[in-house]
């Protein structure tokens, strides 16, 4: 099985916060002033770090899941195995603080990181932390909600059965993908639907693809478009009901966005037989061009300054 990573940064207050290999939280400033802000006990191979990062800067959580060397036996005799989960607290510039420490009989029951909106902190419980494959959707987890004070997870944000959260808006509602539906034409139609905090449906629109593979939606930070990859096409839908495909339609030079760099450009990269291929943006003003960045990357989030 090969691991799931937890993601390694984030943005806030104006920079950008990653971590590395020993649990060192360290944040990027615009102007390229690198600070150490918490470290988190990460000291062996066998260990994974997910943190979060307050929208101001002040204050930071820190989940480290340890697992035992051949924590799945492929033998006839188990050996003695182990599986832990510490949740750490600091402020930033201060020491980390153990707020508790699990031994876990069960790895589905891993809760982990994944960021802190206007709300308060989000992870993910059950989490998914290894994989044989399956797609993308295979490794979400399940969204939830985390005291900022406790660390302990206080609900998830959708019944995992009906909505698949896929992303989050600073506000705290959530996107949604349901499950593939078999139509008369023998194709299948994908419902993309947001929601309030409080569960409550805003609006939605339903993408058609052959073999109900719509995935990895998107939205804006103003909340007024969603973006979804259809079939490898991606399809943005407006909450005044409009709908366009961003990019080119050429085979291999699809476009395939990662997420919004403001509410009016989608980034992404283009499809081409190249494993790396360069990142990219779509403004919707002019949806069929796609402008190249000219190197490959990651897009982590929009530094607000």
């Amino acid at each position: 099985m090969g691991s799931v990573l937890p993601p390694s940064a984030h943005v806030a207050a104006g920079r950008v916060y990653f971590a590395d290999g020993k649990g060192v939280v360290r944040s990027l400033s615009t102007t390229g002033q690198v600070t150490t802000v918490a470290t988190f006990p990460l000291t062996s191979s066998q260990q994974m770090l997910s943190f979060a990062v307050s929208p101001d800067g002040s204050r930071l959580l820190g989940v480290v899941l340890t697992a035992s060397a051949k924590y799945f036996s492929c033998s006839a005799s188990q050996p003695a195995h182990s599986l832990t989960l510490d949740v750490f607290s600091a402020q930033a510039g201060g020491a980390s603080a153990l707020l508790y420490h699990q031994s876990l009989s069960d790895a589905s029951k891993v809760m982990a990181l994944t960021g802190w909106d206007a709300v308060g902190p989000l992870g993910t419980y059950p989490t998914v932390w290894a994989s044989q494959g399956g797609g993308p959707g295979s490794t979400l987890g399940v969204a939830a909600r985390i005291d900022a004070n406790t660390g302990k997870v206080v609900r998830q944000v959708a019944d995992p059965s009906l909505c698949q959260v896929w992303d989050m808006a600073f506000s705290g509602d959530y996107l949604c993908l349901g499950n593939p539906v078999a139509n008369s034409a023998g194709a299948y139609d994908t419902t993309l639907s947001l929601h309030s905090v409080n569960g409550a449906e805003i609006t939605h629109f339903s993408v058609t693809t052959p073999d109900g593979s719509a995935c990895c939606p998107f939205v804006s930070q103003d909340e007024q478009h969603m973006v979804v990859g259809a079939y490898y096409v991606s399809v943005v839908g407006a909450r005044n009901g409009t709908r366009f495909n961003l990019g080119s339609n050429v085979p291999g030079k699809q476009f395939g966005a990662t997420g919004w760099l403001d509410s009016g450009t989608v980034i992404g990269a283009v499809s081409s037989l190249s494993p790396s291929p360069n990142l990219a943006y779509v403004r919707l003003t002019t949806p069929g061009a796609t402008v190249s960045l000219g190197f490959p990357g990651k897009f982590v989030g929009t530094v607000n300054r």
